[in-house]
């Protein structure tokens, strides 16, 4: 009897402990595939996503100025410049993180990102943030936070042609 009492504290502390992040990866490219949704698991193109703006977490968009090129993520919030006004509702925040590929990787766990990412508070945490501001900046894990307080994190890696491949923890 005893011997099944501590299977069982051992069982339920560990599945508590380990609950694992939801993960998956987009293709997106600044102005044309550049909305965000976390909850849906996808991105999408502009008039995709009018019919899926609820669900919309953040934009990915490039302003080009002579021979510079800023890509930049915003979130929807009503006042973003970048952001269509259709478009505009969901507020989820978002802030540039020093991970390396490594680091993103072995966050597996809520726990995980908890510890990692717990320095950071909700007030940290901006409507945008900057990927690419000139060919000496590029900047690669994000942590966002939605309007539920939920956390997660988004690595950008370059692919060609424009093209930038994300990937994405949540809780």
């Amino acid at each position: 009897m005893q011997l099944k009492i501590i299977t069982l504290c051992l069982i339920l502390s560990g599945s508590l402990s380990a609950q694992t992040l939801k993960t998956f990866s987009v293709t997106m490219q600044p102005d044309s595939l550049c909305y965000l949704s976390v909850k849906n698991q996808k991105a999408y193109v502009a008039g995709q996503a009018s019919g899926n703006k609820a669900e919309l977490d953040l934009g990915l968009f490039e302003t080009k100025s002579n021979k510079t090129s800023i890509t930049e993520w915003f979130n929807l919030k009503s006042d973003n410049e970048k952001v269509p006004a259709s478009l505009t509702g969901t507020a989820t925040k978002i802030a540039a993180i020093s991970f390396d590929n490594d680091q993103f990787t072995k966050c597996k766990t809520v726990a995980d990102l908890k510890r990692m990412t717990g320095y950071l508070s909700t007030n940290s945490l901006a409507h945008f943030a900057v990927i690419r501001n000139s060919n000496d900046y590029y900047q690669r894990c994000f942590i966002i936070e939605n309007a539920a307080g939920k956390r997660g994190l988004l690595f950008v890696t370059e692919t060609g042609n424009g093209h930038l491949k994300v990937e994405v923890k949540t809780e």
